[in-house]
């Protein structure tokens, strides 16, 4: 399957805001408060990912593959920080 550069910047796009949006998508699964729902996901988490969605909103009129991959390495070395931020 070859995708074009927008439909990649569009699949990037919806993986990073439902990153962003996990305090949300978490008292929505959980029936928890939302305070209890940034306990588990805190908001400098959802800060880095505003701004890596921001990235990826620049990039459709950027044009980059090469920024694009370089965004989404850093979306899954955050989840990674998130991992072990919770594993611990």
């Amino acid at each position: 399957m070859n995708f074009t550069l927008k439909q990649k910047n569009t699949i990037g796009l919806i993986i990073v805001a439902l990153i962003y949006l996990a305090p949300v998508l978490i008292m929505i699964a959980t029936r928890d408060t939302f305070l209890h729902s940034v306990e588990r996901f805190p908001l400098d988490f959802s800060l880095y990912f505003a701004v890596l969605l921001g990235a990826i909103i620049v990039n459709y009129s950027l044009k980059s593959m090469k920024f694009l991959a370089v965004v989404m390495i850093a979306a899954g070395a955050g989840l990674a920080v998130y991992a072990f931020y919770y594993l611990l």
